[in-house]
């Protein structure tokens, strides 16, 4: 018997007989762009206090693409300490050392 994901899934795919149920998975890249807080030589410095939602999705996006142009992104953090969200206890200093994303604290 399948698992669905939720209750809907489930009424749906009475609709659907011999339909696949997330047969796979697709890739896909939402193009987006970004603004550094400071840029000195081949270095890209962003200055952050916390992350919001998505962030760490984005910023590790981000330091793979700089990365290939042959620059270094260097988080500038206030408080490497805090958590990187709620209900964590991975602070922001070491999800950049996670990441491989260089870090300071200001």
């Amino acid at each position: 018997m399948t698992k669905y994901r939720s209750k809907l899934e489930e009424r749906i795919s009475k609709f659907l007989p011999g339909a696949e149920y997330e047969p796979w998975k697709i890739d896909y890249i939402v193009p987006h762009t970004y603004t550094p807080d400071f840029v000195k030589d081949n270095k890209v410095y962003e200055v952050k206090g916390f992350f919001r939602g998505q962030d760490t999705m984005k910023y590790v996006a981000i330091h793979k693409e700089l990365a290939k142009q042959g620059k270094t992104f260097i988080f500038v953090l206030s408080h490497p300490n805090r958590p990187v969200r709620k209900g964590t206890k991975l602070s922001m200093s070491k999800w950049c050392d996670k990441n491989n994303i260089e870090w300071v604290s200001y």
